[in-house]
């Protein structure tokens, strides 16, 4: 089974929402770290151009890539700045146990 490595960079207040929508298309786990930067949208009115963000980490089974970048479409309203990264994965491996692993996949939930 293939999996892709996906990374938002997302406005905070979105992760709720984003949180909510994951079990619903069987993702089963997400990574969240507070973030600061600018890209396109430099804070202006600011003497720091830095403006808190959120970065999502997620390994998800191809089929649902398509699924998981709707529902960040839809948590950021199409209005909120984001951007997505896609990136494949070619293995895992159980530090604690020493062994190579392949993520189980996650279950939808009804």
């Amino acid at each position: 089974m293939a999996f892709k490595y996906v990374i938002a960079i997302l406005q905070p207040e979105v992760i709720p929402a984003l949180e909510a929508q994951l079990s619903r298309i069987g993702v089963g786990g997400i990574t969240l770290t507070r973030v600061k930067g600018f890209g396109d949208y430099k804070n202006f009115f600011s003497r720091d151009w830095l403006t808190d963000h959120a970065k999502a980490e997620l390994f998800v089974e191809d089929a649902r890539v398509g699924a998981l970048l709707d529902v960040l479409r839809e948590v950021t309203n199409a209005a909120a700045p984001g951007v997505v990264a896609v990136m494949p994965v070619e293995s895992f491996h159980h530090l604690h146990a020493g062994s190579d692993a392949v993520p189980q996949p996650s279950k939808p939930s009804m």
